[in-house]
């Protein structure tokens, strides 16, 4: 019996130390807790005569310290992460999870594959009014724990899930900090905050204060000056993509500065802002 309980709690140690991120079998007790260190979150340079430069609207290019991305989910099927990469793409927001209960069915390749061809990836989920956000936090954090080279998680708020129901906005604002608050104390980073014109109109959040904001701007650059993450496009072409992909920009430096969780500090809340 004592033979017994030590290989079942062997087993036991040997997953949860897994979904702690290291999947190398290693025993969670045998590891220091996740702590973040900014500084190993890197994305290569986008070259100077990158494709993927040509999805830039009208005259613009990159400014120092900006490069170029995609972000993507099962929607593009399968993806040849070495030609992606040879577009001169960086980085890659890759879809986790949606609500609670949903995995992409294609995040782990998506994931597997960008690091393989050396591009920066970044596990985002899609948050649904359906269920709680602890659960859909649980959910997010079983399927991408944390990785200190990857990119910081990103949270996307928008109306095209399956649920319709639209609770009021006090609401809504509990389940979001539920979940931020479980996801960034296991990834010791804030989250990128990305929402819908449509959501901003009926509830007015989310309010980010210092978190890296994630902005959708088809013509020019965002009028916003600090953003991390600018969305360009939904229709972009790039090698290695059948069909159109979302198109991102990206500064760092901005990244690194507003998903840093200093010291002694927990996770933010958002103000409520009843519609």
């Amino acid at each position: 019996m004592l033979v017994l309980l030590l290989i079942v709690g062997g087993c036991t140690a040997t997953v949860i130390g897994a979904l702690r991120g290291g999947g190398d079998g290693e025993a969670f007790s045998e590891r220091a807790p996740f702590e973040a260190d900014d500084a190993a979150m890197s994305v290569p340079a986008t070259p100077g005569e990158a494709a993927v430069l040509g999805n830039l609207p009208g005259e613009s290019m990159l400014m120092p310290g900006e490069v170029m991305g995609i972000d993507v989910s099962s929607h593009q099927q399968d993806i040849d992460w070495p030609q992606v990469s040879a577009d001169g793409v960086g980085f890659a927001y890759i879809k986790a999870t949606e609500g609670a209960g949903f995995t992409d069915s294609h995040f782990r390749t998506n994931w597997d594959g960008a690091r393989a061809a050396g591009i920066t990836p970044g596990a985002y989920h899609y948050f649904t009014l359906c269920s709680s956000g602890e659960k859909q936090a649980q959910d997010f954090l079983t399927a991408a724990p944390p990785v200190d080279s990857a990119l910081p998680p990103a949270l996307d708020l928008e109306f095209d899930g399956a649920c319709e129901e639209l609770p009021e906005a006090s609401a809504v604002q509990a389940e979001i900090d539920a979940f931020t608050a479980v996801v960034e104390e296991a990834w010791g980073r804030r989250l990128v905050v990305y929402s819908s014109s449509e959501w901003r109109t009926h509830y007015g959040l989310p309010v980010t204060d210092s978190r890296p904001d994630w902005l959708f701007a088809a013509e020019k650059r965002p009028s916003q000056e600090d953003w991390a993450v600018w969305q360009l496009r939904f229709d972009g072409t790039v090698a290695g993509i059948d069909g159109p992909v979302d198109i991102d920009v990206a500064r760092l430096e901005t990244l690194r500065e507003h998903a840093a969780i200093p010291e002694g500090e927990g996770a933010l809340t958002y103000p409520v802002e009843e519609k």
